[in-house]
């Protein structure tokens, strides 16, 4: 994120309702570091409750967590998500993605060295990127190994991210200093 100021500036402490501490608590920071997308979003509230679940939705999916993280950094990386990017790089190593293989996300497409599906799932993010809309040549591998349900969800996946990106970038989300050092850790990747 640039240095500049949050438009909208993260709810303070002391206006935390009862739903926002306890998703705090359960992620990266807890309630003393707290993960701003949470205390910034939890200014609407109603639509906070309701995105919680869809996002949810998206990361406990039918889609191996593997494929899900290497969707979501492509995804941040294309659209210039670094919120995202700095958040799911830790999910990502969970998952099994190395560093190298993270790294070589947020540049320039290395067609080698990924499974076929991977590959398939990266290139759904850049035709998203650069023509609104997955060719059909990569619907087809896609298609050669995921289910219609899985398909549905692969692609509202890069959409929501797609979607969130843009939304933290408008709102100037600021990462938090823990997230910060993580990015760092990784060449690469959208700008901060």
């Amino acid at each position: 994120m640039t240095a500049e100021s949050p438009r909208v500036t993260p709810l303070p402490r002391e206006q935390w309702d009862d739903r926002l501490t306890r998703v705090l608590a359960t992620f990266p920071g807890g309630t003393e570091e707290p993960m701003n997308i949470f205390t910034t979003l939890a200014r609407q509230p109603e639509l906070f409750r309701r995105w919680l679940g869809f996002g949810g939705e998206l990361l406990d999916g039918r889609l191996p967590g593997r494929l899900r993280e290497l969707v979501i950094l492509r995804t941040a990386a294309r659209f210039d998500g670094r919120y995202e990017w700095a958040q799911h790089i830790a999910l990502g190593r969970r998952e099994g993605i190395t560093d190298t293989e993270i790294a070589s996300l947020g540049g320039e497409l290395v067609t080698t060295g990924w499974a076929p599906l991977e590959l398939a799932a990266l290139l759904a993010v850049d035709e998203t990127a650069d023509d609104g809309v997955i060719a059909d040549a990569t619907w087809a591998v896609l298609a050669g190994h995921l289910d219609e349900a899985e398909l549905v969800e692969l692609t509202m996946l890069i959409a929501h991210y797609l979607m969130l990106a843009t939304v933290l970038r408008s709102l100037r989300v600021q990462l938090e200093p823990a997230a910060q050092r993580r990015a760092a850790e990784i060449p690469g990747g959208p700008p901060g």
